[in-house]
Protein backbone atom coordinates (compact mmCIF):
# COMPACT_ATOMS: atom_id res chain seq x y z
CA UNK A 1 0.00 0.00 0.00
CA UNK A 2 1.12 3.54 -0.70
CA UNK A 3 -0.64 6.77 0.01
CA UNK A 4 -0.02 10.45 -0.58
CA UNK A 5 -0.91 13.42 1.55
CA UNK A 6 -0.65 17.03 0.44
CA UNK A 7 -0.40 20.04 2.77
CA UNK A 8 -0.18 17.78 5.80
CA UNK A 9 -0.46 19.60 9.12
CA UNK A 10 2.51 19.24 11.44
CA UNK A 11 3.02 20.43 15.03
CA UNK A 12 5.79 22.87 14.09
CA UNK A 13 3.95 26.20 14.32
CA UNK A 14 4.35 26.87 10.62
CA UNK A 15 8.13 26.52 10.59
CA UNK A 16 8.11 23.65 8.12
CA UNK A 17 6.01 23.41 4.97
CA UNK A 18 5.25 19.80 4.10
CA UNK A 19 4.69 19.43 0.36
CA UNK A 20 4.05 15.70 0.08
CA UNK A 21 4.30 12.57 2.17
CA UNK A 22 4.32 9.12 0.62
CA UNK A 23 4.57 5.86 2.51
CA UNK A 24 5.00 2.28 1.34
CA UNK A 25 4.63 -0.82 3.50
CA UNK A 26 7.95 -2.62 3.84
CA UNK A 27 6.43 -6.05 4.34
CA UNK A 28 7.98 -6.70 7.76
CA UNK A 29 4.54 -6.87 9.36
CA UNK A 30 0.91 -6.82 8.29
CA UNK A 31 -2.54 -6.07 9.69
CA UNK A 32 -2.77 -9.61 11.08
CA UNK A 33 0.39 -8.94 13.14
CA UNK A 34 -1.17 -5.78 14.57
CA UNK A 35 -4.47 -7.48 15.45
CA UNK A 36 -5.16 -11.07 14.48
CA UNK A 37 -8.59 -12.27 13.47
CA UNK A 38 -8.52 -14.69 16.42
CA UNK A 39 -7.80 -11.90 18.93
CA UNK A 40 -10.49 -9.69 17.39
CA UNK A 41 -13.02 -12.55 17.58
CA UNK A 42 -12.11 -13.26 21.21
CA UNK A 43 -12.82 -9.61 22.10
CA UNK A 44 -16.03 -9.67 20.05
CA UNK A 45 -17.12 -13.02 21.55
CA UNK A 46 -17.60 -14.50 18.08
CA UNK A 47 -17.11 -18.27 18.23
CA UNK A 48 -17.89 -19.28 14.62
CA UNK A 49 -15.71 -18.99 11.52
CA UNK A 50 -18.51 -17.85 9.19
CA UNK A 51 -17.46 -14.18 9.32
CA UNK A 52 -13.68 -14.63 9.52
CA UNK A 53 -13.10 -13.00 6.14
CA UNK A 54 -15.30 -10.02 6.99
CA UNK A 55 -13.61 -9.54 10.37
CA UNK A 56 -10.15 -9.68 8.78
CA UNK A 57 -11.24 -7.04 6.25
CA UNK A 58 -12.60 -4.83 9.02
CA UNK A 59 -9.34 -5.14 10.98
CA UNK A 60 -7.30 -4.10 7.94
CA UNK A 61 -9.56 -1.16 7.16
CA UNK A 62 -9.71 0.09 10.76
CA UNK A 63 -5.89 0.01 10.89
CA UNK A 64 -5.67 1.98 7.63
CA UNK A 65 -8.14 4.62 8.85
CA UNK A 66 -6.41 4.96 12.23
CA UNK A 67 -2.99 5.40 10.61
CA UNK A 68 -4.21 8.09 8.25
CA UNK A 69 -6.26 9.87 10.91
CA UNK A 70 -3.68 9.98 13.69
CA UNK A 71 -0.39 9.69 11.71
CA UNK A 72 1.13 7.03 13.98
CA UNK A 73 2.01 3.93 11.98
CA UNK A 74 1.00 0.45 13.10
CA UNK A 75 2.43 -1.28 10.03
CA UNK A 76 6.08 -0.51 9.33
CA UNK A 77 6.58 1.79 6.34
CA UNK A 78 9.29 3.51 4.37
CA UNK A 79 8.33 7.18 4.28
CA UNK A 80 9.46 9.97 1.94
CA UNK A 81 8.59 13.44 3.25
CA UNK A 82 9.37 16.57 1.23
CA UNK A 83 9.35 20.02 2.83
CA UNK A 84 9.01 23.27 0.89
CA UNK A 85 10.79 25.11 3.71
CA UNK A 86 12.32 24.01 6.96
CA UNK A 87 13.70 25.31 10.24
CA UNK A 88 16.26 23.89 12.65
CA UNK A 89 13.83 21.32 14.06
CA UNK A 90 11.76 19.28 11.60
CA UNK A 91 8.99 17.12 13.05
CA UNK A 92 8.69 14.09 10.79
CA UNK A 93 4.99 13.70 9.95
CA UNK A 94 4.52 9.93 10.26
CA UNK A 95 5.81 8.27 13.42
CA UNK A 96 7.21 6.65 15.52
CA UNK A 97 10.49 6.98 13.61
CA UNK A 98 12.66 3.87 13.68
CA UNK A 99 15.56 5.12 11.57
CA UNK A 100 16.52 7.76 9.00
CA UNK A 101 17.66 6.45 5.62
CA UNK A 102 18.67 9.74 4.01
CA UNK A 103 18.31 13.51 4.34
CA UNK A 104 18.75 15.64 1.21
CA UNK A 105 18.41 19.28 0.27
CA UNK A 106 16.96 19.97 -3.18
CA UNK A 107 17.72 23.22 -4.98
CA UNK A 108 15.65 25.02 -7.62
CA UNK A 109 17.00 23.00 -10.53
CA UNK A 110 16.34 19.68 -8.76
CA UNK A 111 19.93 18.97 -7.70
CA UNK A 112 19.98 16.89 -4.53
CA UNK A 113 22.70 17.19 -1.89
CA UNK A 114 22.92 14.41 0.69
CA UNK A 115 23.46 15.53 4.27
CA UNK A 116 25.61 13.55 6.73
CA UNK A 117 24.22 12.16 9.97
CA UNK A 118 26.01 13.61 12.98
CA UNK A 119 27.73 16.52 11.30
CA UNK A 120 24.75 17.94 9.35
CA UNK A 121 21.80 16.57 11.31
CA UNK A 122 20.76 14.25 14.09
CA UNK A 123 17.54 12.55 15.13
CA UNK A 124 15.94 13.03 18.54
CA UNK A 125 12.76 11.03 18.96
CA UNK A 126 10.64 11.78 15.90
CA UNK A 127 12.32 15.14 15.25
CA UNK A 128 15.15 15.84 12.82
CA UNK A 129 17.53 18.58 14.01
CA UNK A 130 19.63 20.43 11.41
CA UNK A 131 23.00 21.45 12.84
CA UNK A 132 23.57 24.41 10.51
CA UNK A 133 20.27 26.16 11.22
CA UNK A 134 19.66 28.19 14.36
CA UNK A 135 16.41 29.07 16.15
CA UNK A 136 13.61 29.59 13.59
CA UNK A 137 15.75 30.95 10.77
CA UNK A 138 15.19 29.85 7.18
CA UNK A 139 18.59 30.25 5.49
CA UNK A 140 17.51 27.73 2.86
CA UNK A 141 14.33 29.60 1.93
CA UNK A 142 14.65 28.50 -1.69
CA UNK A 143 15.90 24.99 -0.95
CA UNK A 144 13.62 22.07 -0.18
CA UNK A 145 14.26 19.19 2.19
CA UNK A 146 13.66 15.52 1.36
CA UNK A 147 13.74 12.97 4.17
CA UNK A 148 13.49 9.20 3.69
CA UNK A 149 12.97 7.18 6.85
CA UNK A 150 11.36 4.10 8.38
CA UNK A 151 8.33 4.59 10.65
CA UNK A 152 6.19 2.23 12.67
CA UNK A 153 5.74 0.71 16.10
CA UNK A 154 7.93 -2.26 16.92
CA UNK A 155 5.55 -3.00 19.81
CA UNK A 156 1.94 -1.80 19.57
CA UNK A 157 0.87 -0.03 22.81
CA UNK A 158 -1.90 -1.87 24.63
CA UNK A 159 -4.15 1.21 24.53
CA UNK A 160 -4.05 1.26 20.73
CA UNK A 161 -4.81 -2.46 20.57
CA UNK A 162 -7.87 -1.99 22.77
CA UNK A 163 -9.00 0.93 20.60
CA UNK A 164 -8.68 -1.24 17.48
CA UNK A 165 -10.70 -4.04 19.05
CA UNK A 166 -13.47 -1.63 20.03
CA UNK A 167 -13.55 -0.13 16.53
CA UNK A 168 -13.72 -3.54 14.83
CA UNK A 169 -16.50 -4.69 17.19
CA UNK A 170 -18.48 -1.49 16.58
CA UNK A 171 -18.15 -1.83 12.81
CA UNK A 172 -19.13 -5.50 12.93
CA UNK A 173 -22.24 -4.93 15.05
CA UNK A 174 -23.48 -1.78 13.27
CA UNK A 175 -23.56 -2.68 9.61
CA UNK A 176 -27.03 -1.65 8.50
CA UNK A 177 -25.82 1.55 6.81
CA UNK A 178 -22.44 0.29 5.69
CA UNK A 179 -21.19 -1.48 2.62
CA UNK A 180 -19.91 -4.82 3.84
CA UNK A 181 -16.28 -4.58 4.87
CA UNK A 182 -16.21 -0.78 5.13
CA UNK A 183 -15.63 1.45 8.14
CA UNK A 184 -17.07 4.95 7.96
CA UNK A 185 -16.62 6.24 11.51
CA UNK A 186 -14.45 5.34 14.48
CA UNK A 187 -16.39 5.00 17.76
CA UNK A 188 -15.73 7.58 20.48
CA UNK A 189 -14.38 4.92 22.84
CA UNK A 190 -11.68 4.04 20.33
CA UNK A 191 -10.86 7.67 19.62
CA UNK A 192 -10.10 8.28 23.29
CA UNK A 193 -7.53 5.48 23.22
CA UNK A 194 -5.93 6.68 19.98
CA UNK A 195 -5.71 10.33 21.02
CA UNK A 196 -3.38 9.36 23.86
CA UNK A 197 -0.74 8.44 21.28
CA UNK A 198 -1.44 11.11 18.65
CA UNK A 199 0.70 14.24 18.32
CA UNK A 200 -1.88 16.14 16.32
CA UNK A 201 -5.24 17.21 17.64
Amino acid sequence: MAFLKASLSTPDYGQNGVVTVSATETGTNASTDVLSTADAKAWMKVDTSADDSLIADLVAEVIDIVEQTYSFQLIEKTVVAEFESFARRVDLPLYPVQSVTSVKTVDDDGTETTLTSGSDYYLTGDTLVLNQIYDNEHPFARIRLKVTYVAGYTNIPNGITIGLKKAVLSSYEDRQDLVEGSVNELPNGSKQHFKRYAKLG
